[in-house]
Order: structure tokens, then C-alpha cells, then sequence
């Protein structure tokens, strides 16, 4: 069952869009791990906690991959960083997906029509390899040495 409309259902669906962004930035990406995840939800989907996930997915033999996963909450979401996204963040992001995209999520950030959710801890973001992304989109920080 989806609740997301049919704009944010066009968005999170075209995954030949989104699988050709991955490739075009995957220096951002070269550091994560097999396994290793980010997903996408509407603020829609994330408020009822049912609903349709965009997954951002490293895999063993083609780099990171574009996927729609079922959404039941934030605690099942199954992926290291969760973003929560208002319609205006995910047109505006999709918008730039041929030319720009990180640089449009780093914007959706700042303006509040995107939320990030850590569901790791910062060393083990660091282990997964999502450095190079956090700092991309303005979110990296120093911590104590381990």
C-alpha cells in the first residue's frame, strides 16, 4: 500500500533516473560498503509509517543501486541514513537529478523540505563509507579520535 501521491510516486519510481545519477557520482560513493544504504521516503509515507522507500544500495558487483523498498517505519527501514522528504524537497531534487542533485539535496536540507535521520553511529557511518556523502551534503563533522 502507497500513500505518497502521483507526483512523488513519478519521482521515486524512474530508477533508470536515479541508477544513472548513482553512476554519474560515484566518486561519492566509491568508499561504501556492500550492504550499505540510504533511503528516501515522503514526509506522507514517513508520518503514517506505510509506504513506498527510495533505496540508494551498494552492491557487491555494480556499485551503488537505485530500489523501491516498503516503508514501515523508521525502526524497519533497514538502512544506515533515512531521509524524510516534503514534496517541494523531492520535486526540487528530482528536478536537478540529470545535472546537480546532491547540491539540490544539500539546499532541501537547509531549507527544511529534507530531513536526515542517522540510524547508525557515527563510527559506523564512517566504517560503511558514508564520509564522502555526508561531507557533500554539508552534514560532516569532527568527533573523538577511535
Amino acid at each position: 500500500m502507497t500513500n505518497m501521491g502521483d507526483t512523488a510516486h513519478k519521482v521515486l519510481t524512474d530508477l533508470p533516473a536515479w541508477n544513472a545519477m548513482l553512476s554519474r557520482h560515484a566518486e561519492v560513493f566509491a568508499e561504501v560498503t556492500p550492504g550499505s544504504g540510504i533511503g528516501i521516503v515522503p514526509q506522507v509515507d514517513a508520518a503514517q509509517r506505510c509506504g513506498t522507500m527510495l533505496i540508494w544500495e551498494r552492491t557487491e558487483a555494480d556499485g551503488m543501486a537505485a530500489a523501491l523498498r516498503p516503508y514501515a517505519g523508521y525502526h524497519q527501514c533497514g538502512v544506515d541514513l533515512l531521509f524524510v522528504a516534503e514534496d517541494r524537497g523531492l520535486n526540487a531534487i528530482y528536478g536537478e537529478i540529470a545535472a546537480r542533485p546532491l547540491d539540490e539535496m544539500k539546499a532541501a536540507l537547509r531549507r527544511g523540505d529534507l530531513c536526515m535521520f542517522v540510524t547508525k553511529r557515527r563510527d559506523d557511518l564512517s566504517d560503511a563509507g558514508w564520509d564522502e556523502l555526508l561531507e557533500t551534503l554539508g552534514r560532516a563533522y569532527m568527533g573523538l579520535c577511535r
